[in-house]
């Protein structure tokens, strides 16, 4: 009897154990906890956010003493953006930098995207490091998605490459451009005049191959990052959207932690961020110079060209401010900022 009641005791700890453990992560020697944060984007493994998130991976791994790990899932792994947005809010995935597409569940956090907003990056980068800025395009975010918002790391300014050269405005009519499948990337790209076509990135090398569309518009980096200048012969150097993806984790997870963990993943993000203006501004000109040297054309539209851009753009930016309520109001301080 004292036998089985001995059995029944050990029994009794060894669940407790093991239900104590699924709830902290994995027990480490010395009883720490580990936490592992599966994190998730749609770029090429050299892209410069993709090295801005290894920065990230390192500066948390080694500030956690290795109880943090991350694990990163560049070039869809994990599938597309639009798939993250509900991974991210299931838990199935911790971290996402899903781009553009976020602006289906927060519309605010596609106000930076608004045509011709930055005057460069210096500019760019005052607006989306300072908190009480972006603070107010995640409001309710936690809320009503389960998901913070770590911070706001650059893509860049983007341009048009295409299979014919772009040299005037009339060159646009009706040019069968590749867009997110976001309204206002749409809207602006019907106000120049293209002929958008909403396609997931992981399909567009194919689309520019097969003849599906003629054009895309991206950051320089992400061109040649993803080679597009095989199928590509000239880039009009429009700048007419700055690209910036949120860094996002599941709310739920991040609680989780505890504040010292959450203050290194605030840390890391950062300083991986800061890192990630760095290399993005020395990659965008290496990657000019890289598709030069590939045998593409870059035209840089004169004064009068980019003033037709820029007003041709005008109905764009009206769609966004009555699609997306604050967003005037965003823009309005954006161009306050010195």
């Amino acid at each position: 009897m004292k036998k089985n009641k001995l059995v029944s005791i050990l029994m009794i700890m060894m669940v407790i154990t093991v239900v104590l453990t699924a709830c902290s992560g994995t027990t480490a020697p010395g009883n720490k906890s580990t936490y592992k944060i599966k994190v998730a984007s749609i770029l090429a493994d050299n892209d410069p956010e993709t090295l801005g998130l290894k920065k990230f991976k390192e500066l948390v791994e080694s500030k956690s003493e290795g109880n943090i790990i991350v694990e990163l899932y560049p070039n869809a792994q994990l599938g597309s953006a639009e798939t993250y947005l509900d991974t991210l809010r299931q838990g199935t995935i911790q971290m996402a930098s899903p781009g553009s597409v976020m602006a289906q569940l927060q519309p605010l956090v596609g106000a930076p995207e608004m045509p011709f907003l930055f005057r460069d990056w210096d500019h760019a980068k005052a607006v989306l490091t300072n908190s009480e800025m972006t603070d107010k395009l995640t409001e309710g975010m936690i809320e009503k998605l389960g998901i913070r918002t770590l911070g706001f790391a650059p893509r860049g300014f983007r341009v048009i490459s295409s299979n014919k050269e772009l040299a005037s405005i009339d060159d646009l009519k009706n040019l069968r451009m590749r867009v997110p499948n976001i309204p206002f990337y749409i809207k602006l790209a019907e106000s120049i005049g293209t002929s958008p076509v909403a396609l997931p990135l992981t399909e567009l090398f194919s689309s520019l191959e097969q003849g599906v569309v003629d054009a895309q518009e991206n950051p320089y980096a992400t061109i040649e990052a993803t080679k597009y200048y095989e199928v590509q012969d000239y880039i009009l150097e429009t700048n007419h959207i700055f690209t910036t993806h949120g860094w996002y984790m599941n709310e739920s997870f991040f609680q989780s932690l505890p504040e010292n963990y959450q203050q290194i993943i605030a840390d890391s993000v950062n300083e991986a961020i800061d890192y990630t203006y760095e290399i993005n501004i020395e990659q965008e000109e290496k990657s000019k110079q890289i598709l030069t040297d590939k045998g593409v054309k870059i035209v840089v539209p004169d004064e009068a060209f980019k003033a037709k851009l820029v007003g041709m753009s005008a109905s764009s930016r009206e769609f966004f401010y009555s699609r997306y309520p604050g967003s005037q109001e965003w823009s309005k301080s954006v161009q306050e900022v010195k």
